[in-house]
């Protein structure tokens, strides 16, 4: 017999269901307003117990609402947003079966494609969309087995609002991972969204092409043509995009037919008309159509001289495909100056680097002319007269046979010389012709010789360096923030607590922000005031106080440095720079520096990624900011400058202006305090004074009278520490430094489980294991988990589960336990880790010692004990979608015997258009397991 309370609940129900029945449109979406004010959010058992265990009763009622009225449009954004409600409160999927089983996806798939239909509907569909593809890889493959990639990929090129289209491209990128049924359907679809022609939609695609490319692992010719013609794009974003995939794709087996193409785009195939004097109407036309094909021009240049300048086998691959005797077409067409430029840009780079190339270029633009394109390429189109224009539109440069038999003298020169024959090479003949004077390349490799920085890098002036000092230091005095350890460096008259402090700070603050230390630091220094009382602390209450924090490894270095500090150094913390990096470990070159001049007053620099941009724009340095030339000379500069009497402070100052002046990106040089001491700042004035000279119409001739000389490294050709790329306007004293591509972080997948128990009268407990003292996240406590192998399928997952609680706890576990909760995606530097996770409850296990620790923790007791953010995520998603209780547990059909009570209502059939999917198929792997 129910409970009073029970009664008045399914009464109101029933109540609720009837109005819906009886109701028209009006009355509808005043019910769906009032629940979705009251419901959104909840969880699949907080909407049971609000309905009183009969909310499928109303979802079913929605869905067939949706499927009979959304080409008209009524109430559709309310309709789907409720939905939304029960889609994203999904514990056990019973949500989302019911949804599927009366033929959701392809409702909602249709829905994308009613063209009279609101943006914000459409989007709301896809949001829907992306939740069922989240769901697992089944829901993905039924998505795709519905023409789902199809009817997603039409949004996309279709639609003008930005949202739609973003959400689009996330729902494709997101069937495209973890579907390796079609993946490849999906990549097509991509390859063939390439055509369209929305500037964002293109760029989302060639975005999400670039993430999926290195899943897919192949690249189908199909996708050349298309790639190639959004050179042509006249929006600088999709021309970046397309550049880089590009670029990317030139390890895979499209390389050469992008190759051919970029080549062949330097010399269109139809012939154009030389430009007029006047322009009436037609000719302003025929420029107008011809845009795009001088666009394409103009970025196959940038993009073969990118392609030439990364990789030197691609290099010698245009030469052989004739992209000299193109270059040199591309600049004479006076069409398009920019189209001049970067031709004119890509050769300067082959010529610079190949002498063979020099001969033939110098032979085919004339002696005049090759000096003017010599000193100056990138500005060598705006001198250039009809008639040298035409000579190099006509050229007949060919010089695939003498590059590849100069190639061939160099591979015997480097054999001769790696054995010291150099007098048994065979054709001397032929080394004496090819290698000229400036073949630089080949001396080095001859005799290999260290060449020296040039002096325009470094300061030498004393009354510069002085000036620099106390410019910055005034501003450090006006401009500083107030911080802790700051504060303990200035006021701690014991050393030894100083260094410990300051040491503190350094260490949290690698790779972290400074607001983030703020309060851990704080709570450190409270905890452990001295270096002996850390040395008292065992690791795992360093892990628990460094949690959150991440780079783990750090914490724990701190701890063995302290360790150290009072068994081996009598509790006396290093009164040096170079004792502080001998002895203690995780402390480098930085690190030191800092600590030596803070805290101890040593007159020593101190380069940290903050201190290397404001040099490397101080003086111009652009090479690879990570190589050991540039590093040699960053720390060379900075040990220059340090003031004697302040050192700490100058090392602070340095810091904080990268931090807050001289930022990676949008500096602020108006409010920078050296900036007459800068070389970039000073080369992009001068650059600006010169191009608003040109844009009042001053004469060339004139400029050098009126504008001043930008100072540059003399030895710019052979300099170790200049741009090895071309100044890019647009970036100004953003050029420098340039840093190498960051390696993408690999993929892993980690089977995670929560494991929980309950004691008569005490509070649930969830299981953790201690992971190993070393490598990544060490001595840190997690939840049960196991890293996946790539073939591993998801019909195993519950299986391994149960091994694994087999081992930990010796108890058996029946796979009908085991629930899925969801997956939680966590980023670690070099990681990108995704956690699969399941949850199981025990009521039989075993607590004697065994050989991984494990241990039993309370919610609130976890919350606090050592364990890494991304347990702390997939706690989060744990109890945001909380399992019901035993009681319901008991009270609800089994999932197989729920799923066989579904009944599809007639008025769900699809009228017209594909039939909807059995989801036998989808679904039976997960019913045998579950």
């Amino acid at each position: 017999m129910s409970s009073s309370k029970e009664q008045t609940s399914i009464s109101q129900v029933m109540c609720f269901l009837h109005e819906w029945d009886q109701g028209n449109k009006t009355v509808r979406s005043r019910m769906l307003s009032d629940f979705l004010a009251k419901n959104t959010g909840k969880t699949c058992p907080e909407l049971e117990f609000e309905f009183a265990e009969v909310a499928s009763l109303f979802l079913t009622r929605l869905t067939a609402w949706i499927r009979l009225t959304y080409m008209f449009g009524s109430c559709l954004d309310l309709q789907l947003r409720a939905l939304g409600v029960f889609l994203s409160a999904n514990s056990s999927h019973q949500y989302m079966i019911e949804f599927l089983e009366v033929g959701g996806v392809l409702t909602l798939l249709e829905i994308l494609g009613q063209d009279k239909l609101k943006e914000e509907d459409k989007t709301e569909a896809l949001h829907l969309l992306q939740i069922i593809a989240n769901s697992g890889q089944k829901y993905k493959e039924l998505i795709c087995e519905s023409y789902g990639v199809k009817a997603v990929a039409e949004c996309l090129a279709k639609s003008e609002m930005e949202m739609t289209q973003g959400t689009a491209a996330a729902l494709l990128e997101s069937l495209a991972h973890g579907n390796p049924k079609y993946q490849n359907q999906v990549y097509k679809g991509l390859v063939a969204l390439l055509a369209c022609t929305l500037p964002r939609a293109q760029q989302l695609v060639l975005q999400i092409l670039r993430i999926v490319q290195p899943v897919i692992k192949t690249a189908h010719h199909s996708i050349v043509e298309p790639l190639l013609n959004l050179l042509r794009s006249q929006h600088l974003e999709v021309q970046y995009e397309a550049i880089e995939l590009i670029a990317e794709l030139m390890q895979l087996e499209v390389r050469p037919a992008l190759l051919r193409g970029l080549v062949a785009f330097l010399k269109p195939a139809k012939e154009r008309n030389p430009k007029h004097k006047i322009l009436d109407d037609t000719e302003v036309s025929k420029m107008t159509d011809s845009l795009p094909v001088l666009l394409m021009q103009a970025a196959s240049a940038k993009t073969i001289r990118i392609l030439a300048q990364r990789n030197e086998e691609i290099s010698k691959e245009l030469l052989s495909l004739r992209v000299i005797h193109h270059l040199l077409y591309a600049m004479g067409n006076q069409e398009h100056a920019d189209a001049q430029r970067q031709a004119s840009l890509a050769l300067e780079h082959f010529v610079r680097m190949y002498p063979v190339v020099e001969e033939h270029v110098r032979r085919g633009m004339g002696s005049t002319l090759f000096e003017s394109f010599m000193h100056n390429a990138d500005e060598l189109h705006l001198s250039m007269d009809d008639i040298q224009a035409d000579s190099l539109r006509s050229n007949k440069v060919n010089i695939s046979c003498a590059v590849k038999d100069w190639f061939s003298a160099m591979s015997r020169l480097r054999s001769a010389v790696q054995k010291g024959k150099t007098a048994a090479l065979e054709n001397p003949e032929v080394l004496e012709s090819s290698i000229k004077k400036k073949s630089k390349h080949a001396v080095k490799e001859e005799e290999p010789s260290e060449t020296e920085p040039s002096s325009y890098h470094f300061f030498h002036d004393p009354s510069e360096i002085s000036l620099f000092r106390s410019h910055l230091l005034l501003w450090y005095d006006q401009n500083k923030r107030e911080l802790p350890w700051r504060t303990m460096a200035l006021t701690e008259p014991d050393v030894n607590i100083r260094t410990y402090a300051v040491w503190v700070s350094e260490i949290m603050l690698q790779q972290t922000q400074v607001a983030t230390v703020i309060g851990y630091y704080n709570r450190w220094m409270k905890r452990w005031a001295t270096v002996e009382k850390l040395a008292a602390a065992t690791l795992e209450e360093v892990n628990q106080m460094w949690a959150g924090l991440g780079y783990y490894s750090r914490g724990r270095r701190l701890h063995e440095g302290a360790q150290k500090v009072v068994s081996e150094l009598n509790g006396q913390m290093p009164k040096t720079t170079a004792g502080l990096l001998k002895q203690l470990p995780g402390v480098g070159r930085y690190t030191a520096g800092a600590i030596g001049s803070i805290a101890l007053g040593q007159v020593t620099g101190a380069v940290d990624g903050n201190v290397i941009r404001v040099l490397c724009r101080v003086r111009a340095i652009g090479a690879d900011s990570s190589s050991p030339t540039v590093t040699d000379a960053l720390w060379k500069i900075a040990d220059t400058l340090v003031d004697r009497e302040r050192p700490g402070d100058f090392n602070q100052a340095m810091m904080e202006l990268g931090a807050r002046v001289c930022t990676p990106k949008s500096p602020l040089c108006n409010q920078c305090p050296i900036q007459s001491h800068c070389h970039a700042f000073r080369k992009v004035s001068i650059k600006q004074e010169i191009d608003s000279k040109r844009l009042l119409s001053k004469l060339a001739s004139n400029l050098n009278n009126s504008v001043p000389d930008i100072e540059n490294c003399l030895a710019s050709d052979s300099c170790n520490l200049c741009l090895s790329e071309d100044w890019d306007p647009q970036l100004g004293v953003q050029n420098y430094p340039r840093k190498p591509v960051k390696k993408a972080p690999r993929a892993e997948q980690t089977l995670t489980c929560i494991v929980e128990r309950k004691r008569d009268g005490e509070e649930m407990e969830y299981l953790l294991t201690q992971r190993p003292s070393k490598g990544l996240l060490a001595g840190m406590w997690e939840l049960p988990s196991m890293l996946l192998e790539a073939d591993v399928s998801e019909s195993k997952y519950k299986g391994l589960i149960c091994d694994m609680m087999q081992k930990l706890l010796e108890t058996s576990l029946d796979t009908h336990s085991v629930q899925f909760v969801g997956e939680v995606v966590h980023i670690f530097s070099h990681i990108h880790q995704t956690y699969i996770v399941f949850s199981v409850r025990v009521s039989d296990w075993s607590d004697r010692k065994r050989e991984q620790k494990t241990c039993w923790l309370s919610k609130s007791a976890l919350h606090e004990a050592a364990v890494s953010t991304g347990v702390k995520k997939i706690m989060k998603l744990y109890e945001s979608s909380s399992k019901v209780d035993i009681k319901e547990k008991k009270r609800k059909p089994s999932p197989e015997k729920r799923s066989n009570k579904i009944k599809k209502p007639k008025s769900a059939a699809t009228n017209g258009g594909p039939k909807q999917l059995s989801l036998t198929k989808f679904l039976s792997t997960s019913k045998a397991t579950a």
